[in-house]
């Protein structure tokens, strides 16, 4: 009887000081909604690589009224910082009635973080033609997570990148399914459906580089 008390102490004590599993991403309503509409979960990210941040920008901000990308911000809970996945690619036009209509995007990417009370917007995240950014989402611990594709040999695979804003160092998860450009949609069709685009109001439209 004590050596199966022992046995089972000594499991509890091996498995106490055990390092904790990688925290994965919080999956909140955006996350969630992102993993959903592509059919997948966070169980099918793989571990994290981790790199460094490249191409470090920090520029004033200031918020105006007629600062068309305001609304497509993601606020975080006391709203004094706000996540900018659009400005610096997606081009925006108002028409009379108030619609919100573009005409294009730039092949570059980019994720900005906006500090509203400082008045400072630092990029995150840059890329070109190999990745593409479609969500985001505040940590509850602190870091910035967005959500979208990166492009290898084989094609576009789900990415999730987590950053650190106090860190200079990104983790970047991917996983192992396949999505061709044509069916990569949530921005426009989830995210940025109250947008109006170039090619939903032509025929026969296809482009290499999907909204």
């Amino acid at each position: 009887m004590k050596k199966a008390l022992f046995a089972i102490l000594l499991f509890f004590a091996v498995f106490s000081c055990r390092q904790p599993a990688e925290e994965k991403p919080w999956p909140d309503d955006r996350l969630q909604g992102w993993l959903a509409y592509y059919g997948i979960t966070l169980d099918d990210f793989t571990a994290s690589d981790r790199y460094d941040r490249h191409y470090r920008v920090e520029q004033e901000f200031e918020l105006t009224e007629d600062d068309l990308h305001a609304g497509l911000y993601i606020y975080s809970q006391d709203s004094t910082l706000a996540i900018d996945l659009d400005s610096y690619h997606l081009v925006l036009e108002e028409k009379e009635d108030g619609q919100l209509y573009s005409p294009g995007r730039e092949v570059d990417m980019e994720v900005g973080l906006i500090d509203l009370v400082r008045g400072i917007r630092k990029r995150l995240l840059f890329c070109g033609t190999p990745c593409m950014f479609e969500e985001a989402t505040f940590h509850p611990d602190g870091p910035v997570v967005v959500a979208g594709f990166v492009e290898n040999e084989n094609g576009f695979h789900p990415a999730i990148w987590s950053i650190d804003p106090g860190e200079e160092s990104v983790k970047l998860r991917r996983a192992s399914l396949l999505v061709i450009p044509g069916e990569i949609k949530y921005t426009s069709e989830i995210r940025l459906s109250h947008i109006s685009f170039w090619f939903d109001e032509k025929e026969h439209i296809v482009t290499d580089v999907p909204l």
